[in-house]
């Protein structure tokens, strides 16, 4: 289900995790709980993608093969997608429906101009991955309640005066992570059709 609060309302429920008051606007209050929040908000909000498959993010995209580099001990190199907070897997046309078997892949840098490729035997290949999803909006209620837990755990060594507060933040972050899976399992339904004859796709 979409999310309808925005960056300020989650940032005041991370100070609430702490007993910090909350703020008006985090983008112009100039207090220090708005400077914190502002200042860690986007590391925070791609920490918190690259932690697990989020099926609002999740992405299956063809990958750029990158024709004319090669790399010792690999087939193709590919570039890395520019959208991509974490890449899952590298899948054939066959496997993406599959999911018997996993391809091999490495990340590295491309030879030639240094930037950001991926590595594999896999001819036609595709990414698995977790798109970087930054709109508010988009996000559902568990990647907020991660978030929030998240944001209130890397603002406690600046904003918290208490000594629990990093420690109750770290088992919350946690609990609302797994929390979150459990759900993003629910969503799914890619196993195996009961007598094995199809396969689920979503």
């Amino acid at each position: 289900m979409p999310n309808t609060l925005g960056k300020t309302d989650i940032c005041n429920l991370a100070l609430r995790h702490i007993g910090v008051r909350p703020v008006n606007n985090v983008e112009s209050d100039p207090d220090v709980a708005a400077t914190e929040m502002k200042a860690i908000w986007d590391n925070a909000v791609q920490n918190v993608l690259r932690a697990a498959q989020w099926n609002f993010a999740k992405k299956i995209k063809p990958l750029a093969l990158i024709a004319d580099e090669e790399v010792i001990g690999w087939r193709f190199l590919y570039t890395y997608p520019k959208d991509c907070a974490m890449l899952w897997k590298v899948e054939s046309p066959v496997s993406v429906h599959v999911h018997e078997f996993e391809h091999k892949f490495e990340l590295l840098l491309s030879p030639v101009t240094n930037t950001p490729a991926i590595a594999t035997d896999v001819e036609g290949a595709y990414g698995r991955y977790t798109a970087l999803v930054m709109e508010t909006t988009r996000w559902d209620s568990n990647f907020v309640d991660c978030l929030a837990w998240r944001l209130a755990l890397d603002a406690c060594p600046r904003l918290s005066t208490d000594s629990q507060d990093y420690n109750n933040c770290a088992r919350g972050y946690a609990t609302a992570l797994s929390n979150a899976l459990t759900m993003n399992r629910v969503e799914q339904r890619n196993d195996h059709e009961q007598f094995g004859f199809f396969i689920n796709v979503r």
